[in-house]
């Protein structure tokens, strides 16, 4: 099942991922899934609020 990936802050669309992709062996820490969406930061936003990509944010 394909899933849209959209960005958090700027809602931009970051394209799809497939569902079996996310329950892989490494897993995106900062993906919230809402239904048939996808939540992740885009590279930019990630940029501006200096999130390294494997830290997790409670």
């Amino acid at each position: 099942m394909l899933m849209l990936k959209v960005c958090h802050a700027c809602d931009s669309i970051l394209g799809e991922i497939e569902l079996d992709d996310l329950t892989g062996e490494v897993p995106d820490s900062i993906m919230d899934i809402v239904g048939n969406v996808a939540y992740a930061l885009c590279p930019d936003c990630m940029r501006q609020l200096d999130v390294e990509p494997d830290r997790v944010l409670h």
